[in-house]
């Protein structure tokens, strides 16, 4: 099963984990899990972009490996509300997953 959880920790944090596979068909065949790794992708990739342009407070923990993923960042004030846009989108497309296949996706948000 993927477990994705969103938190906001400590002062304007905004954290993405991910863990497990979906299991919804073998490995290289696995369209949920394929969904679930591409939402976290998407979101690592929009973190480096405002990384890259200046909008965060500290370089960003961006972890994606098989099975398990990392995304943190602090942004600044001024772009605190284009971060949690982000991560409330993926969080969106992790509980459509989860509304969908609830035998292979479970979404904590915040």
């Amino acid at each position: 099963m993927v477990k994705a959880r969103f938190e906001l920790a400590g002062k304007g944090t905004l954290v993405l984990t991910l863990s497990g596979h979906a299991g919804a068909a073998p490995a290289g065949a696995d369209t949920v899990c394929a969904a679930a790794s591409m939402l976290a992708y998407t979101v690592a990739q929009e973190v480096l972009e405002m990384e890259g342009k200046g909008k965060l407070r500290k370089k960003a923990t961006i972890k994606l490996n098989q099975g398990a993923a990392l995304i943190t960042c602090k942004p600044k004030k001024s772009a605190w509300s284009e971060a949690l846009h982000l991560y409330k989108v993926a969080q969106t497309g992790y509980r459509l997953l989860a509304a969908n296949f609830p035998e292979n996706v479970q979404v904590k948000t915040f």
